[in-house]
């Protein structure tokens, strides 16, 4: 499968979310395991949508997950390159007015008389029948004018002349196949003159992206399922033009926990508000390629190449895929721990909290290497070190309401921290004396790690979590960690 040559083709009527992100993956991995082509395409001829601040997001999240195209629209240092893969450049060119001319002058396509406007009208008032328009229905509807000037007027299909002409279509329907769905019949009955050319003279998606497919000879066509119901006008066209159809593959939908369509309150959102909440490329792309793939294993977490030399169609799956924000999580965890901390420290160098600029590079890595094991995403790194460098306010509310502590006085709480304060003052502050000083506390003390400890923790970093006892007291030193805990202690009167 040498010729092997798919695309992502995503219309900038806003940015690109995850869901589409899927999509252009399966493409990125089915083109590179064949040693296919992978096109960027992008399909603005919705003029009325069209968002141009759609075309740079797009490109900067796919260049952010590192996919590129072999071939396509692409920004190269602040240079656009090969606008020819823009569908507005390329109906410059007239290329899709002269397609759609073959089929006029063929008699089976035609100027409509009527315009959108009133097509929508006349289509609403008929909402409680099936309204299929017909060039028959012209003479009714038409808005008493002749044609105008090319372009003015759209251009559509016309289904009885092709009932006509097309006999094995109007006795058979319109067939096709998908690769993981199987087979699929239409009735040309039911398929309306839906235009080619809209009236202001761009094409329609069902047009364009069938000349487009064919004139960059695509091979496969890996695209969501909401696309099935325009299958058959794209395969239709494919006949009457005699041109060879790509294989289509339809993807299942992704929901929601709530088994709705995925959306944005339930993850479905710009693609590079995961970068910017501090989520790797490459666990984010893992994470997607499992929703509605798999290679036939309980592994979960793969390189890139793995996913390009495992990849295949058959094993996608047509039941709907469910987003789950904490496997996300966990997924961007465990690549977070696979780093170096040299690794992890670049890659963090924007997310640190503001306190944390006088620190040097030696401090911050001894921080980095105790938060790396809990670090879900970076954006949680000021959250989780921030204590680390500056004193924070006593939080009353950490003793309050925690499950254990509360149920001592502040006496039975002023005394277990005098005699931590005691203990480790006589510390070194090395990680292991003064695992040895916490440990000979629980025996002195006769408490259990979660009451004792929990209070160091609490009076000594003021966060409801932090890494291990030992560790943070070892980073923070002693006499910061001392300070803080006579703080607590005067705290508690």
């Amino acid at each position: 499968m040498s010729s092997v040559r798919t695309r992502f083709a995503p219309s900038p009527t806003g940015f690109l979310h995850v869901g589409g992100v899927r999509t252009a993956f399966y493409n990125y991995l089915f083109a590179q395991h064949h040693g296919g082509t992978f096109i960027l395409r992008l399909e603005d001829t919705d003029r009325e949508r069209f968002v141009p601040e759609g075309v740079g997001q797009i490109v900067e999240a796919l260049d952010w997950l590192g996919l590129e195209p072999n071939e396509g629209f692409w920004i190269s240092q602040g240079q656009h390159k090969n606008i020819e893969y823009i569908q507005s450049e390329r109906q410059k060119t007239g290329l899709y007015q002269k397609v759609a001319e073959q089929l006029v002058e063929q008699g089976l396509a035609y100027y409509s008389y009527v315009t959108p406007e009133r097509y929508q009208e006349y289509k609403q008032d008929a909402a409680h029948q099936p309204f299929v328009y017909r060039k028959s229905m012209e003479a009714e509807f038409h808005d008493g004018k002749s044609p105008g000037p090319e372009g003015e007027y759209p251009i559509r299909l016309d289904v009885e002349a092709i009932r006509t002409e097309f006999h094995h279509l109007a006795d058979n329907g319109v067939a096709w196949h998908d690769e993981i769905r199987g087979d699929f019949v239409d009735n040309l009955s039911l398929i309306e003159d839906f235009i080619l050319i809209k009236s202001d003279g761009f094409p329609t998606y069902n047009f364009a992206n069938v000349v487009d497919d064919h004139e960059m000879q695509i091979s496969h066509v890996i695209r969501g399922d909401e696309f099935i119901s325009s299958t058959s006008k794209h395969v239709l066209l494919y006949e009457l033009f005699g041109w060879q159809a790509p294989k289509f593959v339809h993807l299942p939908p992704i929901n929601g926990l709530d088994g709705k369509k995925l959306s944005k309150r339930t993850g479905d959102t710009n693609t590079l508000e995961y970068r910017d909440k501090g989520y790797l490329p490459e666990a984010l792309l893992n994470f997607l390629v499992l929703l509605g793939w798999n290679d036939g294993s309980t592994q979960e977490v793969f390189s890139q190449q793995e996913l390009i030399d495992k990849f295949s169609l058959d094993r996608l799956n047509t039941s709907p895929a469910v987003f789950d924000p904490k496997r996300l999580d966990w997924m961007n965890g465990s690549y977070i721990r696979e780093l170096s901390i040299d690794a992890l420290y670049k890659k963090v160098a924007d997310f640190w909290p503001d306190e944390a600029q006088a620190a040097d590079d030696a401090y911050k890595k001894q921080v980095l290497g105790l938060v790396q094991e809990r670090l879900k995403y970076f954006s949680e790194l000021p959250e989780l070190t921030r204590f680390f460098f500056v004193d924070l306010p006593v939080d009353d509310s950490l003793i309050s309401e925690h499950k254990q502590l509360k149920k001592l006085s502040s006496g039975e709480l002023r005394d277990l921290l005098e005699k931590a304060k005691a203990s480790l003052e006589a510390s070194s502050f090395t990680t292991d004396d003064l695992t040895q000083k916490l440990n000979d506390l629980l025996e002195q003390t006769g408490q259990k790690p979660a009451v004792l400890f929990s209070l160091i923790r609490i009076a000594t970093t003021q966060a409801p979590a932090s890494p291990a006892l030992a560790d943070s007291l070892a980073a923070l030193g002693k006499d910061r960690s001392l300070s803080r805990i006579e703080t607590q202690l005067k705290h508690l009167g």
